[in-house]
């Protein structure tokens, strides 16, 4: 038996009324950041119309889910009010809403249904979010930063993302306690916090779990979350893997000059053979030729 035989099913993921992934590749979750210090384009799409150009195109590209954030998580980011977070996120949320309720041949091409997130710790943002037609709360601080939003995502129905991180957005990376064993904590971790969102009222089908690859974690944590992937998958839920560029793919021997787009997606690779239910990535094209050439691999044989 070799690897692609070895290769884990994706566990569905209810978003809406769908059970996701319906093959057992992975969605792709494209990143859209409406900030001025994003780490990856630097505040490219910082406006509501950039940010919602930029959107389409990771649609056309092949994006399933467009994850929309309006405050930075980076390593030493500063924290935005939450009328600044609304006010950057929401026309972006409402302008992809009213675009997947009709059909453009140039916006959407074939047609494709897609999902909206939004990526927030702030009960208010998921709430208005929501309620202009977003079907995804992705929250980096897993519903721990505000005490409200497993009220909000059980009372909307939103399907939600719970990552886990120690720390805050400013010192995440410089002040956690280390791990002792970081797959078996992260795990109980997340559990956990999955456990008090069902308690809220939240079906448990609508919770993805994502190990929190770059959040409060040393080099080789992250490389002990990536090698373990499969762990997560076991515990039932969706896993989602956000790995995408991170900063400590350039710490590793060798890839320090990496612009560290082939790194992502050979992490990508790794994820989806393990289980992963989504892949959070900024470069879509690259991630969605790497898994359609896995699924051309894992049917080989069966076709």
């Amino acid at each position: 038996m070799n690897l692609i035989d070895k290769a884990i099913g994706a566990n569905p993921w209810k978003i809406g009324n769908d059970l996701v992934p319906d093959a057992k590749m992975p969605l792709l979750m494209g990143i859209v950041n409406v900030t001025p210090d994003s780490f990856f384009d630097g505040g490219k799409h910082a406006t509501p119309d950039a940010a919602f150009e930029h959107a389409v195109n990771l649609l056309e590209q092949g994006a399933d889910i467009l994850d929309i954030g309006g405050e930075s998580s980076r390593p030493g980011s500063t924290p935005v009010s939450e009328q600044e977070e609304l006010d950057r996120v929401c026309p972006v949320v409402e302008a992809l809403a009213q675009l997947s309720s009709i059909s453009s041949d140039i916006a959407n091409p074939g047609h494709r249904h897609f999902y909206i997130s939004v990526d927030t710790t702030k009960a208010k943002v998921a709430a208005e979010a929501m309620r202009l037609g977003a079907h995804i709360v992705n929250d980096i601080s897993a519903c721990t930063m505000d005490a409200r939003m497993a009220g909000i995502i059980a009372s909307t129905g939103a399907s939600v993302v719970l990552n886990h991180m120690r720390g805050s957005f400013g010192n995440m990376q410089n002040d956690f306690t280390p791990y002792s064993d970081v797959v078996a904590e992260v795990s109980e971790e997340l559990l956990a916090q999955a456990k008090k969102l069902e308690a809220a009222g939240v079906d448990p089908q609508k919770i993805c779990i994502d190990p929190g690859i770059g959040f409060g974690k040393s080099v080789q944590d992250n490389l002990a979350l990536m090698h373990s992937i499969e762990d997560f998958s076991a515990i039932g839920y969706p896993v989602l893997v956000g790995t995408s560029r991170k900063s400590y793919i350039g710490k590793i021997s060798g890839l320090e000059n990496s612009d560290r787009l082939i790194p992502t997606v050979t992490a990508g690779i790794i994820a989806a053979l393990q289980g992963a239910s989504c892949l959070r990535v900024h470069d879509i094209i690259e991630a969605k030729e790497s898994i359609l050439y896995l699924e051309a691999l894992k049917s080989y044989g069966t076709v």
